[in-house]
């Protein structure tokens, strides 16, 4: 066990349990969106600020928010993107489907109904041009849809199961989106819906956390499971649907999240675990990289990886309230 990769960890205001982060690039500076417990906080870790950010119920526009005037958004999963200058993050949760706020004012820019799905995961679409988010309703309902800022266009609907993770990137021109649930892993073109490839874990297995990468410039897919398995399928066609490599496992439980960075030349990946453990693979091989990283008290619910200060860092969040972000210099 280890801490030694630990570079600051700071606690959510009353260390209630954190289910969701995102994180953006405003004005040179990461800005870190926290959720969990109906809440949506903003922290900024270079300056290890917190600040609550109240939002507008997302059911405003619907006829029947009028009878239920205590209610509050049930968000815990949660993206971010800047649109024209402003922050605007997008979130859902078990309880309620996904809508978008502008940050700094909390105003309901798309809201969402009571006959719409509710979310299991959210992200932002990797591209160019506005910005899309795209939601996965694994909780009461199957499908993964992609949408807009606008409340005029219909969403792009994507043909799947239930599914649990999502994580999306461009690739080859291509905004592709990954997600894993109860069926395995597929994986859909954002722009026409049409699905790319599907891929296996062992029976009895879900896939909860997902991501997209690169090895020697083939795309792959990175799929964590439900038993502490994670792994590697590629992605270009010039294989066969069969895992580049034994799966890889270390984690007492299951994964729960998980992203991925190029490190210098090298491509790892970064997963979070039920064992309240965080750990660093070489995706080439399958290896770990060094002990497990060692901060969190509980499980390990959020994993996203992004450059502070010019050097890749993982940030980790889960159940005890903390984010940690860990260094990834190999």
């Amino acid at each position: 066990m280890s801490d030694e990769r630990l570079i600051l960890s700071s606690s959510a205001p009353g260390k209630p349990r954190i289910d969701g982060l995102a994180v953006v690039d405003v004005d040179g500076a990461p800005l870190v969106m926290c959720t969990g417990f109906y809440t949506l906080w903003r922290w900024a870790p270079l300056q290890d600020e917190w600040q609550e950010r109240p939002l507008e119920y997302a059911f405003a526009e619907d006829p029947l928010a009028a009878e239920y005037p205590d209610a509050k958004n049930d968000i815990d999963s949660v993206a971010v993107a800047v649109s024209d200058g402003r922050v605007v993050v997008a979130a859902g949760g078990d309880g309620q489907g996904a809508a978008i706020w502008d940050l700094d004012s909390g105003e309901l820019l798309r809201g969402t109904t009571y006959g719409e799905p509710y979310v299991s995961s959210i992200a932002t679409v990797k591209g160019e041009g506005p910005p899309l988010f795209v939601a996965s309703s694994g909780v009461h309902r199957d499908g993964v849809r992609v949408w807009g800022l606008s409340g005029e266009e219909s969403p792009v609907e994507l043909d799947a199961g239930s599914i649990w993770g999502l994580a999306t990137a461009s690739i080859d021109g291509r905004s592709l989106v990954v997600g894993g649930g109860d069926e395995g892993v597929m994986v859909w073109n954002a722009a026409n819906g049409e699905q790319v490839a599907s891929f296996y874990v062992d029976d009895e297995e879900r896939a909860y956390a997902v991501a997209l990468s690169q090895l020697d410039g083939r795309p792959v897919v990175v799929a964590g499971t439900d038993s502490g398995k994670m792994y590697v399928f590629d992605l270009s066609g010039d294989e066969d649907d069969d895992p580049i490599h034994e799966p890889s496992t270390g984690h007492e439980g299951g994964i729960n999240a998980l992203d991925v960075a190029m490190v210098g030349d090298r491509a790892v990946a970064v997963t979070g675990g039920e064992d309240g453990t965080v750990r660093i693979w070489d995706l080439a091989g399958g290896r770990q990289v060094g002990p497990p990283l060692t901060g969190h008290n509980g499980s390990v619910e959020a994993v996203v990886v992004t450059r502070m200060q010019d050097r890749s860092v993982a940030l980790t969040a889960g159940r005890d309230g903390v984010v940690c972000i860990w260094d990834l210099t190999l």
